[in-house]
């Protein structure tokens, strides 16, 4: 693997785990705040308190099994990790950048699929390199916007 190779890697990675947080995070707010909302519905007089409990509880199961804060918290570290070797990455040896990010690899969460492609394009938007890659599609595009980094 040449030092280029591993450049585009590590803000590959950066990207991709950055892209991950900011999603991950604003699915986690969006059903919190819907469960406020839905809580506070419980007021409202012309409520179906049946199908807000159980609005409540899907968005509660949700939010449980599948820990979207967590999940975001270790993209955040990862995404500050990457951005550490990013920084320093010309006055380290090759051999270092390449244990580092071997290390750093070991704790890499895992993001959507769908965000592959775009932190592909904004490495290589970043590094000046030709993008050869096809366009994102529809879903791709949506998904990366509301990740918050839309090549």
């Amino acid at each position: 693997m040449s030092l280029s190779d591993l450049e585009f890697d590590v803000h590959y990675s950066y990207f991709l785990e950055k892209m991950n947080y900011t999603l991950l995070t604003r699915i986690d707010k969006a059903i919190t705040l819907t469960l406020m909302v839905l809580g506070f519905s419980v007021f409202a007089p012309f409520a179906n308190l049946f199908i807000f409990g159980a609005f409540v509880a899907f968005l509660s199961v949700i939010q449980l099994v599948y820990q979207f804060g967590q999940a975001a918290g270790l993209s955040k570290e990862q995404m500050r990790q990457y951005r550490k070797l990013m920084v320093n990455f010309k006055s380290l040896q090759e051999s270092e950048i390449k244990e580092q990010f071997l290390k750093l690899q070991d704790a890499d969460s895992f993001p959507w699929q769908s965000l592959e492609f775009a932190a592909h394009k904004r490495a290589s938007i970043v590094l000046g390199l030709e993008d050869c890659s096809k366009p994102l599609t529809l879903k791709q595009r949506i998904i990366c916007h509301v990740a918050g980094d839309v090549p």
